[in-house]
């Protein structure tokens, strides 16, 4: 049976969690945004380049020669600048972390994953695997935005996910299943919808410029073509900057990770609803939180590909 796409959280937020994760999430949005910008503005350009070029030709001029190498010499720019910006690596990191810490943050709320009701020191066990990971992530580019001792560790736990961590089982798995895992869901469930329809819709692009710069090229062997226009490269770079995009975007395997993602989720709710005991509620959130990870995904896509 499927779900209903819920309302809006009346328990747990964004707001609720910790300040780090809201910190490295809109570092990773302001990334991504540069990083697809880049790479957008880049395609934009040799684009320009290429058609600026065949009017140049067609005309034997010049003048449109010019603008066509200014073109060319600007995309060069752009990929040496995006090249030190790292504002890819940037991007993933930043959201490895802030994905981390929205996991590390619920399974401590739900008494989940390494947060058992019987360990004696939850808050030391956080702070432990908090900057465990933070490590990690610094040794591949991650950057601290902790300015203040009180912020750091155990600072990061807030007054909400205290109060959801003292409720008992039955309150603590509704909140999950109703703020974490349904939530989940639903925007796996969206982000797979989203991606199915522009890998249809880019595909369908690059397959009718493909096959007219095909009509273009039979045209000129057979010697039908009497205007001196030569379409046929810039059909052929415009056919492979829209297949470009879907590589830096990978609609199609990203539409097949989220949507297997969605289905175990779905999966697990019905489990949880009908046979998790507190006796295994932890390793059951465990597993929840490793099906939304960014790396369970990304292993996903590679057979999506």
């Amino acid at each position: 049976m499927r779900t209903t796409t819920p309302g809006p959280s009346t328990t747990v937020g964004d707001r609720d969690l910790p300040q780090l994760y809201l910190a490295n999430d809109q570092k990773a949005l302001s990334r991504q945004s540069e990083s697809l910008r880049a790479t957008r503005t880049q395609l934009i350009l040799l684009l320009i380049a290429t058609a600026t070029a065949v009017i140049a030709q067609r005309f034997d001029s010049q003048i449109a020669a010019g603008p066509a190498a200014v073109m060319y010499g600007l995309a060069i720019l752009m990929g040496v600048r995006t090249s030190r910006r790292h504002a890819h690596a940037h991007w993933q990191v930043h959201r490895d972390a802030a994905e981390f810490m929205k996991s590390l943050a619920w399974q401590y709320m739900v008494r989940g994953g390494p947060f058992p009701s019987h360990v004696p020191d939850p808050d030391g066990v956080f702070a432990e695997r908090l900057e465990e990971r933070l490590l990690e992530l610094r040794r591949v580019g991650w950057t601290e935005s902790r300015t203040a001792p009180q912020i750091m560790a155990t600072g990061q736990i807030t007054p909400v996910m205290r109060a959801v961590r003292a409720k008992p089982f039955t309150a603590r798995r509704d909140i999950y299943l109703r703020d974490r895992m349904l939530e989940q869901m639903t925007w796996y469930r969206n982000r797979s919808l989203q991606e199915h329809r522009a890998a249809l819709r880019w595909s369908a692009v690059s397959t009718a410029l493909t096959l007219l710069a095909l009509l273009t090229a039979a045209v000129q062997a057979l010697g039908l073509s009497h205007g001196g226009w030569d379409l046929t490269g810039l059909l052929a770079s415009a056919a492979a900057a829209c297949v470009g995009w879907q590589e830096v975007r990978r609609h199609r395997p990203l539409h097949y990770a989220h949507a297997l993602v969605e289905q175990d989720l779905e999966a697990l709710r019905v489990t949880v609803n009908t046979t998790v005991t507190e006796d295994c509620w932890a390793r059951t959130v465990a597993t929840a939180e490793r099906l939304v990870s960014p790396q369970h995904t990304d292993w996903l896509a590679r057979f999506g590909s």
